[in-house]
């Protein structure tokens, strides 16, 4: 089943209306300065962030939206803006898993990260090549020495209006720093539109 297929048959099902303005979809939640945990949870907390840390105010789409995730990325920035390897602050790289939950439902369980981490990360779906050669020298904002993470789902994923979802990561106390991290799912998906011509 295409994924505007199954975007359809989902709505259809939960008895959103078809209508709606086709689009390319990014949702992204960003947490501040979160130091060393066990556990992550994107997609939750909403409250001070601003414009350019997420792009909703809620952990749900508004009834006449709805998305099918295709990738996930993953980035940490340092207090300076540069890139980190995710769950490395300090250089050691911890075991990290990634689950979705939509409703309550988990649509990914555990899927681990540590093959698409680092330097050199290998793509998980084989699709892209390595994420970028090492460089070598201080990194800046314009000249990052590491690359996010980023996985290319193989199955879709829909998050229907109405309903919430949010993005887990679980480790051993991997060390997150005191800068930020962030999570952005991206894909196809269908907003409102009010009006019938354009």
């Amino acid at each position: 089943m295409s994924q505007i297929s199954k975007l359809a048959y989902v709505d259809q099902k939960l008895g959103a209306p078809s209508e709606g303005q086709q689009t390319t979809r990014i949702l992204f939640n960003t947490i501040e300065a979160p130091g060393t945990t066990s556990g992550l949870v994107f997609f939750k907390t909403f409250q001070g962030l601003t414009n350019g840390q997420t792009n909703l105010v809620q952990n749900k789409l508004d009834s006449m939206e709805s998305v099918v995730i295709k990738n996930i990325y993953l980035a940490q920035f340092d207090t300076a803006g540069i890139l980190g390897v995710f769950g490395a602050a300090s250089g050691f790289n911890y075991q990290q898993t990634l689950s979705i939950i939509v409703g309550n439902q988990q649509v990914v369980k555990n899927l681990p990260i540590q093959f698409n981490q680092g330097f050199n990360g290998q793509s998980f779906d084989r699709l892209h090549t390595n994420s970028g050669a090492q460089f070598f020298g201080t990194p800046t904002k314009l000249s990052q020495s590491v690359q996010p993470i980023e996985i290319r789902l193989l199955t879709d994923i829909v998050i229907p209006p109405q309903v919430s979802f949010e993005v887990r990561i679980d480790s051993t106390n991997a060390e997150y720093g005191t800068g930020a991290v962030v999570c952005a799912l991206s894909g196809y998906g269908k907003i409102f539109s009010a009006g019938n011509t354009f």
